[in-house]
């Protein structure tokens, strides 16, 4: 009987609670914070000197993971439509940012296409857990100790954002988007 009752308590948690890594084991999922590397996605209306010009990107300026860049093929890569997404929690969700908003911005033609990514170095898919560069480097630095015993990590995963906080009330208030939800705590 006993069993039974532990076993109906557990369903009736909410999946999301019983999911939260704890920092350690977040860790443990994460990539490193200190380095993203310049994925080039070769679509066919790309020149060679939009090509190069990708291929500069890493040199000018730098790229924060989870990050893609998105051009619309009929104007190419030097168009007002080209729009970048950096600094998310996913790939995915870095993609479908840029897209979305480089479809707003063409004039006409044919949707939008993905011409780069920003991904850590090391990517690989499949972790339970990933985090822009900047959460990752809240999460693995002075930060996460400075808040607490209770520290805990929100993220949004649509827009990137994040917050850091001495429990998970204080982390989705720190957060500060409607989709905010808990992502990591001790």
């Amino acid at each position: 009987m006993i069993r039974f009752a532990f076993f109906a308590l557990a369903l009736a948690m909410p999946a999301a609670a019983q999911q939260v890594p704890d920092r350690a084991a977040a860790e443990r999922e994460l990539f490193g914070a200190r380095n993203s590397d310049l994925v080039i996605l070769r679509q066919p209306f790309l020149s060679d000197t939009d090509l190069a010009t990708l291929q500069q990107m890493p040199k000018l300026a730098q790229l924060t993971y989870y990050g893609a860049l998105a051009a619309a093929p009929s104007e190419g890569l030097q168009s007002e439509a080209t729009r970048g997404a950096f600094n998310y929690h996913s790939i995915a969700a870095a993609r479908a940012a840029a897209l979305r908003d480089c479809d707003r911005a063409r004039a006409a033609g044919a949707a939008c296409a993905i011409v780069a990514e920003i991904r850590p170095r090391r990517f690989r898919d499949g972790r339970s857990l990933t985090l822009s560069q900047a959460a990752t480097r809240a999460l693995t630095g002075r930060d996460w100790r400075r808040a607490g015993r209770d520290a805990a990590l929100a993220i949004s995963p649509s827009s990137g954002a994040w917050g850091l906080g001495a429990g998970p009330a204080a982390a989705i208030a720190a957060c500060g988007v409607a989709d905010c939800t808990l992502a990591v705590a001790d």
